[in-house]
């Protein structure tokens, strides 16, 4: 096995290991995705799943490119902003206008990155 660096991911075992995390990020935001489509409640966990993909897209961004797909995350964003129509009165109003502008920020970050 060969060893490229002293990073913890700088050896041939551990190099696509942030493929796993990003899977499973992307794993979580598409459960949560279809869940947005039809809910009709004011709570949702998409944004904390695309929070955490953003983190890990920072860090390793190769795989983050590879893995990501921007018409997904154009996906994701319809669906949530659809949701957001529909439950957004439902959001106590001291909050409602941040989660928007969150999720905005949020999006807008995650589109820098994918294929």
């Amino acid at each position: 096995m060969k060893i490229f660096s002293v990073a913890s991911d700088g050896n041939e075992m551990a190099e696509l290991e942030s493929s796993r995390y990003i899977n499973l990020a992307l794993k979580q935001i598409e459960e949560n995705i279809e869940w947005l489509k039809t809910a009709k409640k004011p709570v949702q966990a998409v944004l904390i799943h695309i929070e955490v993909l953003v983190s890990l897209s920072k860090r390793f961004t190769v795989n983050a490119n590879l893995l990501i797909k921007k018409d997904k995350v154009q996906d994701w964003k319809i669906v949530f902003n659809q949701w957001f129509e529909r439950c957004g009165s439902k959001i106590p109003a001291k909050f409602r206008d941040g989660i928007k502008q969150n999720a905005d920020e949020l999006f807008a970050e995650l589109e820098q990155y994918g294929h």
